[in-house]
């Protein structure tokens, strides 16, 4: 089961320079990066923290406390940012503007420059 595109509560494994690392169970990678600047005062090694599960921009699993406008299998209209011959590129709240492929949409969609 995937935990990208889910908020979920996880144990902090460890605390470094770049941020603390979260337990997954998957022995696959060694944690889940939450970023410094996302790291609230207070939370150390051992403690459990709400975090939501995505992608960065070099396609790497990475959490964040940011909230998203929407979750999988939620409808919502989003801003489009961007609009390439393979796809769009939404505003969904946090740093990565979320894809969605040509194959992928109903009817094309347009930056509509609001």
């Amino acid at each position: 089961m995937s935990i990208v595109g889910k908020k979920i509560n996880l144990e902090v494994l460890r605390n470094t320079e770049i941020g603390l690392f979260l337990d997954t169970e998957n022995k696959e990678h060694d944690g889940i990066l939450l970023p410094k600047r996302y790291v609230p005062k207070g939370v150390d090694v051992g403690d459990f923290i709400d975090v939501f599960i995505y992608r960065d921009s070099e396609d790497r699993i990475i959490a964040t406390r940011l909230e998203p406008y929407i979750h999988i299998g939620e409808f919502a209209y989003l801003n489009v940012n961007k609009v390439e011959s393979y796809g769009a590129f939404l505003d969904w709240g946090l740093p990565k503007d979320l894809f969605v492929p040509v194959s992928q949409q109903r009817s094309l969609m347009v930056n509509v420059g609001f």
